[in-house]
């Protein structure tokens, strides 16, 4: 939430792929009404999957998925995909607890380590 206050603050906006949402969701257990809350911020810009961009969101998870080691929750192959196609797309900074899932790719990533 502090991110999102911040970006609200600044500015700027916060863009969270939905698979990155249900991912979440499958590791933390939320209720529905937390949320409600967070998806109706203004600072939060949300990236729906559409057929074009899972093709491509599939190429990059592929090498993945053969290779996928024991990994912390949040940070799933198709996921992780998605986060990276669509960061390409708009030339933006992935912000993660989980830099090392990002690696091995051209493109900005900030810890928030």
């Amino acid at each position: 939430m502090q991110v999102l206050d911040e970006a609200s603050d600044d500015g700027y906006f916060v863009v969270v792929p939905t698979l990155a949402i249900a991912e979440a969701q499958a590791v933390i257990g939320a209720a529905s009404d937390h949320w409600y809350h967070v998806l109706r911020l203004p600072s939060l810009r949300t990236l729906d999957l559409s057929p074009y961009v899972a093709v491509a969101v599939g190429r990059i998870a592929g090498p993945r998925l053969q290779h996928h080691p024991v990994q912390a929750p949040l940070i799933g192959p198709l996921m992780t995909a998605q986060v990276l196609h669509e960061a390409r797309s708009m030339t933006g900074v992935i912000v993660t607890s989980v830099p090392e899932a990002y690696g091995g790719h051209e493109i900005a990533v900030h810890s928030l380590n």
